[in-house]
């Protein structure tokens, strides 16, 4: 397997992609992405959001009408930002092909033979959550190095926060897998299950 990644947008959004076999899973592409990955991929298979904030979903139109068969899945509650564009930012509504259902929780998929878990964390969006596979975690804007994601935007909900970091800070530490973030470096799970405590403390 193979992850790379690139920044798009004013907010320097990463948009990451899963390379295994001869397909490719692509995760949150932000606003000027669909470039990128049609130079990077052949055969991309899936589109997995972990949020439906504009600046990672901005692309999801433009790399449906360019692969018709390509799935874009995302969490439920955050399915009606990609039916609508409730920021008024400009994004194109595409509604997600698999709404997944996963209430503070987590739920395993199998997608195109890619094993994917998604952990239900909202308080930064009602659907935030974060993408686990075998050798690595995508975090999208729930936590960054070092930080975590904000909670005072519309549809954002702190106590939610809170829980949510209580519920990853208390997540197996099996193996400290790298967390690809929305934004910014990567990091790694220990660090941040240690480093999140501190967050819990001041919401």
């Amino acid at each position: 397997m193979e992850i790379k990644t690139k920044a798009f947008g004013i907010y320097e959004t990463n948009c990451h992609v899963i390379f295994q076999e001869d397909k490719q899973w692509i995760v949150d592409p932000g606003d000027g992405a669909t470039k990128w990955i049609l130079q990077e991929c052949n055969n991309p298979v899936a589109i997995l959001i972990t949020h439906g904030h504009f600046d990672h979903i901005f692309d999801i139109f433009h790399l449906k009408q360019k692969f018709p068969n390509i799935k874009i899945y995302c969490p439920k509650q955050d399915a009606f930002m990609l039916k609508d564009d409730c920021f008024n930012t400009g994004v194109i509504p595409c509604a997600p092909d698999i709404e997944i259902e996963n209430f503070k929780s987590s739920k395993e998929l199998e997608i195109d033979g890619l094993r994917v878990i998604y952990h239900h964390l909202p308080g930064h969006t009602p659907g935030c959550s974060i993408i686990e596979l075998d050798t690595c975690i995508f975090s999208g804007d729930f936590v960054f190095k070092r930080s975590i994601g904000r909670f005072d935007f519309p549809y954002s909900d702190a106590l939610d926060m809170r829980e949510s970091l209580q519920r990853f800070s208390n997540f197996k530490r099996e193996s400290d897998k790298i967390i690809f973030t929305g934004h910014g470096e990567s990091t790694k799970l220990f660090v941040e299950q240690d480093n999140v405590k501190l967050w819990i403390q001041r919401i």
